[in-house]
């Protein structure tokens, strides 16, 4: 794998989209971001701060996953595992710990808290076969794009974030994650850096309110269906051709994502106000205290 193929993104994403789904953050949430990424949690040993943030992901009806790296699945080994919470990011250095210990393992594979995720197919082929553990809950972040635009073309996490909430994407990337150094760019060089710290939680972060966003609500049932059969995309096949279907440009597994479903009626898909996000980001910040 080149680097030029790894760092390659993709052309189609950021395109206008058929159906209007730019809903930028609100006041409110722009407060909280600033906030939580004040507060990162870096944990690269079984202390106090790793049995504080097991608990807090406990705790949860929903968390925030992103995996670095993790665009090849099973092919790269684990760097970093980032989990939003709430009130909190949490950076695992996994290649500090060593492995994915038994209580997060079994936090990652019930079924609560739900996990959102981008791209669940290329993770849950990641976690199966680098840490034997099947990813429950799955809530894909890419399958409610796809159903929000109604149609199914390529978009990394970052280029997702940029198209549902309006945010340039040089305010997104680092430059550690668009540089030549590959080492950096797939986390695996140590120290971690402070733009890669903020770069992650920025995204596991974002990551979570561009789903809510995009399902406004409740998680319906369908959507959960199709996030579960995208993320078990890869199982069953064998090294060499997961590789194959593994490329930037790959729509391996895409059939399973039917972008013409409606997740509300046929008036179209409803999404909040900015004065709603604010008001709901006030009222969940008030049920947290």
């Amino acid at each position: 794998m080149s680097d030029s193929e790894g760092n390659e993104s993709f052309s189609s994403a950021l395109e206008t989209p058929q159906v209007d789904i730019r809903y930028p953050l609100g006041k409110g949430e722009v407060e909280s971001l600033r906030k939580k990424l004040d507060r990162i949690v870096l944990i690269q040993q079984t202390d106090s701060k790793y049995h504080k943030a097991v608990e807090d992901m406990k705790d949860q009806t929903s968390i925030s996953l992103l995996v670095e790296p993790s665009f090849y699945g099973r092919h790269q080994a684990t760097s970093v595992l980032a989990v939003a919470t709430a009130n909190d990011t949490y950076i695992f250095d996994i290649k500090a710990l060593g492995c994915i210990f038994p209580e997060v393992a079994r936090i990652l594979e019930a079924e609560q808290p739900r996990k959102v995720v981008h791209y669940s197919h290329r993770i849950a082929d990641h976690m199966r076969h680098k840490h034997r553990l099947t990813l429950g809950g799955i809530c894909d972040s890419f399958v409610a794009l796809c159903l929000a635009r109604q149609e199914r073309s390529p978009c990394s996490l970052p280029e997702a974030i940029s198209l549902v909430l309006g945010l340039p994407m040089e305010d997104l990337v680092c430059e550690e994650v668009i540089g030549a150094i590959e080492s950096r760019r797939n986390f695996t060089a140590r120290p971690l850096t402070r733009s890669q710290l903020r770069y992650m939680a920025k995204m596991v972060q974002l990551q979570h309110l561009m789903h809510d966003r995009l399902i406004y609500g409740s998680i319906c049932a369908e959507v959960q269906r199709m996030s579960l059969e995208f993320s078990h995309n890869y199982s069953g096949f064998t090294s060499c051709d997961v590789a194959i279907n593994m490329g930037p440009s790959s729509r391996f597994g895409f059939h399973l994502i039917d972008p013409s479903y409606k997740m509300t009626d046929d008036r179209g898909i409803t999404l909040p106000t900015p004065d709603e996000i604010d008001r709901q980001e006030l009222e969940h910040i008030k049920s947290r205290k």
